[in-house]
């Protein structure tokens, strides 16, 4: 997992005491980008058990892979291959400074060259 969020806690909209609502980033999602997995190309079911693996060994007191704790009642797999920046061998030298030639004007976002990681979630 790369981000994620428990948007019970952190919008109203999704509040409530007796369940969590987790929005989650997987990357890298395939070799080009680093995973040993091509996720993009797995089935949804395979992806979520991935990610109930992964949610497992960071909350183990919460929630178990098999199901014995938290349980998923409904999710939504959205691909979007393209979505975060791929931080690949040689792949820096195509990304833009921040600055620029122009007065007062500087260019921003995950594409430019900078110190910081490639998504902005």
């Amino acid at each position: 997992l790369s981000v994620y969020a428990d948007m019970s806690e952190c919008c109203k909209e999704y509040a409530s005491s007796e369940r969590s609502m987790l929005e989650l980033v997987f990357a890298p999602c395939s070799k080009l980008a680093g995973s040993d997995i091509d996720w993009i190309g797995r089935p949804d079911e395979e992806i979520v058990q991935a990610v109930m693996g992964e949610l497992e060994r960071l909350f183990p007191s919460e929630i178990a892979a098999d199901g014995s704790k938290a349980k998923v009642l409904k999710h939504a797999i959205v691909k979007t291959p393209r979505s975060v920046y791929a931080a690949i061998p040689g792949r820096n030298k195509f990304r833009p400074s921040q600055a620029t030639p122009v007065g007062n004007f500087t260019l921003a976002g995950d594409f430019t060259y900078q110190k910081f990681l490639g998504s902005m979630e």
